[in-house]
């Protein structure tokens, strides 16, 4: 398999990774870079979701487009949610 010339500091980095024997190969470790790379994404997607999904529901909150709590709400909803309606 081709190496990838990833000029340097890389390649002294990578380097280094593999003498110290945490890697074997140089596939390895960009393999390993890229699975943390798209972990890290995959997170902030998440956390840039929820903020989203906040922000909205704080939105409401100030629009008055809020219903205040009951047992019966709780249920409407649970049957809203599974087609029970």
């Amino acid at each position: 398999m081709p190496r990838l010339d990833l000029g340097n500091p890389y390649d002294y980095y990578v380097q280094a990774l593999l003498d110290t024997g945490l890697y074997s190969t140089y596939t390895e470790v960009v393999k390993d870079a890229l699975r943390q790379h798209m972990d890290s994404h995959t997170e902030s997607k998440r956390i840039a979701l929820l903020q989203a999904a906040i922000a909205e529901g704080e939105a409401d909150i100030q629009a008055g487009r809020v219903e205040p709590y009951s047992p019966a709400m709780i249920d409407r909803l649970t049957a809203e949610v599974l087609g029970d309606e």
